[in-house]
């Protein structure tokens, strides 16, 4: 009996601790200590090995890093773990996107769509995979769903509005660029000045 209590106390003082380096990993995440966090996130994770959150976020330190190939280790880890997990299905379109991977881009957000449904970057960033695709009718329906669940999203407007003035629509296109320009999107003035004089 006494080696079953001192067992059980061993394990909650270990798990314990995880907690406590899982804590401290988002105290440094969050001031933007980035490679700190990944070493208390890969303490805690070594008693929490399938802390979904603190691998998330491990994941999210390399990216901020500039680690981007180990970041996706981290989301295709959380994928295995939680497969309906919106943020890494995302995360993991990024890291596509930023490779220039578009088709599998693509895949990854219209899977975080269909769970993130009222959260309009997934729709923005599902339309620019679909738009650098060169599928214009799906890309210019994602635009409309993002600037749909929000009206101020200004980079949809920015984007929808060049795809609008690419197939000819320059009148509705340069009203979406105004938009963009209104809300104070950086590229919007250039994109005015080059597709609506």
């Amino acid at each position: 009996m006494r080696i079953i209590l001192s067992l059980l106390l061993l394990v909650s003082i270990l798990a314990g601790c995880g907690d406590d380096q899982s804590a401290e990993g988002h105290k440094l995440f969050n001031q933007g200590k980035y490679q700190e966090a990944i070493v208390q996130y890969a303490e805690h994770l070594e008693y929490n090995p399938e802390d979904v959150q603190s691998i998330y976020n491990q994941g999210r330190a390399y990216e901020e890093l500039g680690k981007f190939d180990e970041s996706l280790k981290n989301f295709e880890e959380v994928v295995e773990i939680d497969p309906n997990h919106a943020n890494a299905l995302m995360s993991i379109g990024k890291y596509h996107f930023r490779n220039n991977s578009y088709a599998d881009a693509s895949f990854y957000f219209s899977k975080a769509a269909d769970i993130k449904k009222s959260d309009p970057q997934v729709f923005f960033l599902k339309g620019r995979a679909h738009h650098k695709l060169g599928e214009t009718q799906v890309a210019m329906e994602a635009y409309d769903e993002a600037i749909s669940k929000n009206r101020d999203y200004g980079e949809a407007y920015l984007y929808r509005g060049a795809l609008k003035v690419y197939q000819g629509n320059k009148s509705a296109g340069c009203n979406d660029l105004r938009t963009a320009q209104s809300l104070k999107v950086p590229d919007a003035e250039n994109a005015l000045k080059e597709y609506c004089n």
